[in-house]
């Protein structure tokens, strides 16, 4: 058994082995839309409808987040990886491309996206040096596309 602390740049390359699928996270709060790229996501129950997605707590976007009352989540295709990489980036105008619309919840929903979910934030917790948003799916959009996963620190494409 290793006995060694595990370092920061460990943790990043055991987890870039893990593939997981790619989100772009929005939401509005004070008339201002906000949102970030996380590969940090998962279903978590059925009955309800319930999710979870993980934010750093020094994200430029942190705030408005963790005091929401409601989130969308976009899972990304390959046409949107440029702006996945965009909402990674902090101090830029994230929605300044017009490639979003308002879903049924007002909350900027990205067009073409193969799954969006708007949600309503049920729980926030913390989790070292990110937060944990839980949120209650209360509307889903389900369109063609095929998901982009991240894997080995770059995006990659899962075959038809």
């Amino acid at each position: 058994m290793n006995t060694d602390a595990v370092t920061d740049d460990q943790f990043k390359q055991a987890m870039a082995q893990f593939p997981s699928g790619v989100t772009i996270v929005t939401t509005v709060a004070n008339d201002e839309q906000f949102g970030f790229t996380a590969s940090a996501f998962s279903s978590l129950s059925l009955s309800p409808p319930l999710i979870l997605v993980c934010l750093a707590n020094n994200a430029d976007c942190f705030k408005p987040f963790n005091a929401g009352e409601q989130f969308a989540v976009n899972i990304i295709d390959a046409k949107h990886e440029k702006l996945a990489m965009k909402f990674a980036t902090k101090g830029c105008d994230k929605f300044s491309g017009g490639e979003f619309v308002l879903g049924s919840s007002g909350l900027p929903i990205l067009s073409g996206t193969p799954v969006a979910l708007e949600c309503r934030t049920k729980y926030t917790y913390p989790g070292g040096d990110h937060i944990i948003l839980v949120g209650q799916v209360e509307y889903l959009t389900i369109n063609d596309g095929t998901p982009t996963i991240w894997y080995a620190g770059g995006f990659q494409h899962l075959g038809t």
